[in-house]
């Protein structure tokens, strides 16, 4: 199996993405793993998912779970789609969170270490700063606001959008 192979699969990168190279950069020991769209793919507007193809990209890079002792970092150009309704909107990505630098198995982790300790420990042993560690936090806050209002709704037998009942 060769590294592009070994990350796809412990990623659980699947199309129409796809490891693009992987490079180890031993002096920061750090792995660099850049991810792509395969050509030709179409995406949804995370609004209302009419399909368009991309409208532009934008660099961005992720913290990923440690391999081994050496930091992880995911590294793609991010599709942007032009919606008609909803304009240009930032494509969700299956690895990390909108507005977050941190990859979803990051997050899941410094959650459960926040459940145990301080956000200033937490901090110390994942090599954040304390804000990175707060936005963690605050972002999980977020969904957990978010699933129960979605919860709440149901059980009323309504819609919630948006924290808004009966739009």
């Amino acid at each position: 199996m060769d590294d592009r192979a070994l990350y796809a699969t412990i990623l659980g990168i699947t199309p129409p993405w796809d490891v693009a190279r992987v490079e180890l950069d031993d002096a920061a020991k750090a792995v660099h793993v850049w991810l792509e769209e395969r050509p030709g793919t179409t995406f949804g507007c995370p609004e209302c998912q009419t399909v368009s193809p991309p409208h532009d990209h934008v660099e961005r890079s992720w913290r990923h779970l440690d391999t081994c002792q050496y930091e992880t970092r995911l590294h793609a150009r991010v599709p942007r789609v032009r919606c008609a309704e909803h304009g240009v909107k930032t494509v969700p990505l299956p690895w990390a969170a909108a507005h977050s630098r941190f990859t979803v198995l990051v997050e899941r982790l410094a959650i459960a270490w926040l459940k145990e300790a301080t956000p200033a420990a937490v901090a110390r042993r994942l090599g954040l700063s304390w804000e990175e560690a707060n936005g963690i936090v605050e972002r999980a806050v977020q969904r957990e606001l978010a699933r129960r209002r979605s919860v709440a709704g149901r059980r009323l037998g309504i819609e919630v959008l948006r924290g808004v009942v009966g739009r």
